[in-house]
């Protein structure tokens, strides 16, 4: 099996980058230079990347594409002499232009000063301006009173009144299968009597069998997020077990509910009056 010329860790054929390094695999380079797009592994000489083609900046190819620096041109040959003219006459030739023009420039630049021009009288100063009054200091504003904080939102009535018949509807439902563990969900670790509350609904399920329960829930006074209040009735159609008489009845109670752990159960309840 191959292996990373940089790691060392073996990787099948067809790998495209090491799984220990991030090393490409399909054209391995030596070094840590990295591309600075793709993060693959490249050679510091390299222009671009193999992988993403990103220019390479500062690399080694980048500057010898440029090749050595051009060599000087060759200097332009100069005209010879004239042929035949001695080289010390050629010299006194040029030496009278150079005289000759200097002393054009001299009498050129003699010949065209201008006057001198009248000295300029000082300008006035001017006053300086009066200082700006000072403005008289302002009375702090008066800050406002802070805000009275205000009471925690009620709970929406269409949505509590969903989440206590949730409550009501696991209460039923345990009544009817006549499971105590979900029976005693329903209601809160404070519910007065809750002990004797579990006693009582086991007791009642030995002699009576629920056919059919039904429940309403009226008048629902939310209290606060956490606590809320409501009328339930309930109608209730029994089997004795031991005549198989039928039985049925409605109870109405007063409900206290509440929420424990995100979750609504019941506090207390009372009988209302019929």
């Amino acid at each position: 099996m191959s292996q990373c010329p940089h790691c060392q860790t073996p990787f099948d054929k067809g790998q495209r980058y090491c799984s220990m390094c991030g090393s490409f695999l399909l054209h391995p380079e030596q070094g840590d230079t990295f591309c600075p797009n793709c993060e693959v592994r490249v050679s510091p000489r390299q222009e671009f990347c193999h992988e993403c083609d990103v220019p390479l900046k500062g690399g080694k190819v980048a500057q010898d594409v440029s090749g050595p620096a051009a060599e000087p041109a060759a200097s332009a040959p100069q005209p010879a002499a004239a042929a035949g003219t001695p080289s010390w006459l050629i010299g006194l030739l040029v030496g009278a232009g150079i005289i000759a023009i200097i002393l054009l420039v001299l009498l050129f630049t003699r010949g065209t000063t201008p006057p001198p021009s009248p000295p300029v009288a000082p300008k006035a100063e001017a006053p300086a301006p009066a200082p700006a009054p000072t403005p008289a200091p302002t009375a702090p504003a008066a800050s406002a009173p802070p805000a009275a904080p205000t009471a925690p939102p009620a709970p929406a009535a269409t949505d509590l009144k969903q989440d206590l018949q949730s409550v009501l509807s696991t209460l039923r439902d345990a009544q009817l299968r006549k499971d105590i563990v979900l029976f005693m969900s329903a209601y809160s670790l404070t519910f007065p009597g809750l002990d004797d509350k579990r006693a009582k609904t086991s007791k009642s399920w030995e002699n009576f069998d629920f056919t059919n329960l039904v429940f309403t829930v009226d008048k629902i006074q939310p209290i606060d997020p956490d606590n809320a209040v409501a009328t339930v009735t309930w109608y209730i159609d029994t089997r004795n077990r031991r005549n198989q008489e039928l039985t049925s009845t409605s109870q109405t109670y007063q409900v206290r509910f509440a929420k424990e752990l995100g979750k609504w159960r019941i506090r207390s309840l009372d009988e209302a009056e019929k």
